[in-house]
This record gives structure tokens, C-alpha cells and sequence, in this order.
């Protein structure tokens, strides 16, 4: 895949996400987004947290990485390319993969250890506009030479193009489970 189709593909998927969460999310009260679906599971605003603890740890190390990348004059490339880490968080992310394996969340992105906020659901808005942001600007960087620090495994470095698209796959994921968690309260 070429890395102008990649990045065409997920604006694309995000400005999707964008505009569906506004429509189902914005008008409803705090109290719908407080219901558990079950024990064990987050609810709306849980879901929130989390993808916001991972937005307030990558948004600025991939704003980071990108302007170093500018700095270096890395030109854009033709190929995406993938490295076996962005492969494997990229798979277990993936929304048709909801439901069907469980993982368990890393301790700093768990809701059970977060503080939950009134405006997650504003913050999550805020931080989708900024990756929309990233992935403008990752256009005129090679997504094959820039790269990233994984919080976990700090000698791991995640390629910004695997990154990006793990981004916005786990944003999808977790807006399916907002949606069935609403659903079903």
C-alpha cells in the first residue's frame, strides 16, 4: 500500500468516527454514559478515558517525531512499509476483531486506574481533531523512517505509519463498544 493511500484511508475512517460520535454521543446525559454494560465491563465514559490516556501519551510523541522527521527533510515515500510490532498491535486492535478475544488493557490506560473526567467525550473530540492533525501532516514525512517510543517497551519504536493506523483502528474498536454499551442500557 502506498503511504498516500494509507493516510487517505484512515482521515477518511476518522473523519467517519468524528462525525458518527458527535451524531450518537453529544446529546446524550451523563447518566447514559455512566451505565455498565455488565461486571467487568467499562462503560461509555471509561471507554473514553482509556482512548484519551492513549491520545495524551502518543499525540505528543508523534507531533514530536514528525517535526524531527520535517527537520531531517525525510521526503515522503512510495511503500508503506510494516515492522512485525506495528503488524502485531495493529491485529489486536482491529475492530472486526471485537468480542472474539479479550485483552487485558495496560495498567496506565486502565479505566480501573484512572481518574474518569465529566468531559472525556469533549477530550476524546479534542484529541481525534489533533490525530487528524498528525496524519495531515504525516504526509509530507516518510512514514518508514519516522518513529515512535511504545510506553511499554521503551527499546521498541513503533514506525508512524503503523502507529497512525493502529490509532485510529483502536479508536474504532472502542466506539463499537461505546455504541453496544449504550445500546444495551
Amino acid at each position: 500500500m502506498t503511504q498516500t493511500a494509507l493516510l487517505d484511508r484512515l482521515e477518511s475512517d476518522l473523519r467517519q468516527l468524528m462525525e458518527q460520535s458527535r451524531s450518537q454521543f453529544s446529546a446524550l446525559p451523563e447518566e447514559a454514559l455512566l451505565l455498565h454494560p455488565g461486571p467487568g465491563r467499562w462503560n461509555a465514559l471509561e471507554c473514553f478515558a482509556h482512548l484519551n490516556a492513549f491520545s495524551d501519551y502518543f499525540l505528543p510523541q508523534i507531533e514530536r517525531a514528525i517535526h524531527k522527521s520535517k527537520a531531517r527533510s525525510w521526503a515522503p515515500a512510495d511503500e508503506r512499509r510494516q515492522t512485525w510490532l506495528g503488524r502485531m498491535a495493529i491485529n489486536a486492535v482491529r475492530p472486526d476483531n471485537t468480542g472474539k478475544k479479550r485483552r487485558k488493557s495496560p495498567k496506565r490506560m486502565d479505566p480501573a486506574r484512572l481518574s474518569i473526567r465529566p468531559f472525556e467525550f469533549k477530550a476524546f473530540l479534542i484529541n481525534c481533531e489533533m490525530l487528524l492533525r498528525c496524519i495531515q501532516q504525516a504526509r509530507q514525512v516518510n512514514l518508514n523512517k519516522t518513529r515512535v517510543p511504545h510506553f511499554r517497551w521503551p527499546g521498541f519504536q513503533f514506525m508512524l505509519g503503523d502507529l497512525l493506523e493502529y490509532m485510529v483502528l483502536h479508536l474504532q474498536r472502542h466506539v463499537i463498544q461505546i455504541q453496544a454499551t449504550i445500546s444495551k442500557g
